[in-house]
């Protein structure tokens, strides 16, 4: 009886430690409300150009089968995040035709220890291009952030949902800091 309940302690702890992670990505920004958009109407549209299917892995003794990945519609959050945002600056999102158009391309997040043995860094990244544009004219902006964490035990999928969101979030809010982006938007009618 003892071997038995030996062998299923081990196979339950091998289970949770094989197992891959899937995360709910909701980026949100803080805009302070402005007039740049003057009530223009203005359509955001997301799309996921990750490379591969996953984040990266947890790290540790069984780091390829601990792996991370999305578990919802990333291109539709960030465009709803970004449509909060444009929404403080006075633009009216709108699915149809709109006097602005922006796509933001998420090429790069990141969540990943690149510690084979024991999770003790983790390497986190985010990369978004977004290309605004207004009739003939286009800006493109460049937004990134990074960090490293540190981590003596696998981290829970809460705390590891919370990195990315607030390193994506992050991400999100330098678009919103860009006075090149401002500028853009006030001068192109």
């Amino acid at each position: 009886m003892k071997k038995l309940l030996l062998l299923l302690g081990v196979c339950t702890l091998a289970a949770c430690a094989h197992s891959p992670l899937q995360i709910q990505v909701r980026p949100q920004v803080e805009v302070a409300a402005e007039n740049i958009g003057a009530g223009r109407t203005i359509s955001v549209r997301g799309v996921n150009q990750l490379p591969g299917g996953g984040l990266g892995s947890l790290g540790g003794v069984y780091a390829n089968s601990s792996q991370v990945s999305l578990a919802n519609d990333v291109e539709g959050a960030m465009a709803a995040s970004l449509s909060d945002g444009f929404a403080s600056w006075n633009f009216r999102p709108t699915n149809g035709n709109a006097d602005v158009q922006v796509v933001a391309n998420l090429t790069g997040l990141k969540y990943d220890s690149p510690n084979k043995l024991v999770t003790s860094t983790v390497d986190t990244a985010a990369e978004v291009q977004l290309a605004v544009t207004i009739g003939g004219a286009t800006y493109y902006g460049n937004y990134r952030s990074k960090g490293e964490d540190r981590s003596l035990i696998k981290p829970s999928r809460e705390e590891v949902e919370s990195r990315v969101n607030n390193l994506l979030s992050a991400t999100l809010q330098r678009a919103f800091a860009d006075e090149k982006l401002k500028n853009f938007l006030r001068t192109n009618h």
